[in-house]
């Protein structure tokens, strides 16, 4: 199952609107300025998505279990690429059952309840001293929601597996090599950062 990059930048524009907070009344305050001038809109993320050409192919990969629906799901994760952008990094990854048969693999193995994203997964740089995790929001008018990721969240995979992937703070310039840390499986050390 291969995720299309059409329908995830589709997804992230639905996001991108709902998190405009669009209301019937004007907002009482004038909108601060972005603290940043390379900062990007959530129009602008899901545009670089949609742009985005996702690898298929395995720079690192690590097999284990993942706790879902009571029982442990043998699992492969492969990380197909880590690309350094100049505002943000890109990290692309393939989840597939072990058997090669349909597996249900919810779970919160990745995140914390009652989210069903990937938001604990991580890349780790300088030695293991710095980390980075996915990008979260809240929408600005909604007082009970909890923070959204901008990151895939996972149901089901077979043994071809399905393409996921994060958007993460940028690494800095020269970084050539990243560890990737999945929770409950061994870091994959010395990834290499595509630019």
């Amino acid at each position: 199952m291969r995720r299309s990059p059409i329908l995830m930048a589709g997804a992230l524009l639905v996001a991108s609107t709902l998190l405009a907070g669009c209301t019937g009344t004007p907002s009482p305050t004038k909108p601060k300025p972005s603290p940043s001038s390379t900062a990007l809109t959530a129009r602008d993320v899901a545009k670089k998505i949609a742009g985005t050409e996702f690898s298929t192919a395995s720079l690192a990969h690590v097999d284990g279990t993942i706790a879902a629906a009571g029982t442990q799901v043998k699992v492969r994760l492969d990380v197909e690429e880590v690309r350094a952008l100049a505002d943000s990094t890109m990290l692309t990854w393939r989840l597939s059952s072990a058997s090669g048969q349909q597996e249900d693999v919810t779970s919160f193995q990745f995140a914390v309840a009652p989210d069903l994203d990937t938001r604990n997964v991580a890349v780790l740089f300088d030695g293991g001293d710095r980390t980075l995790r996915p990008y979260t929001y809240r929408y600005r008018n909604v007082q009970d929601q909890g923070s959204v990721c901008l990151c895939a969240t996972i149901a089901k995979t077979d043994g071809t597996g399905v393409q996921l992937s994060a958007l993460l703070p940028a690494l800095p310039d020269g970084t050539k090599t990243v560890d990737v840390s999945m929770p409950g499986f061994d870091v994959m050390k010395g990834v290499p950062v595509s630019r």
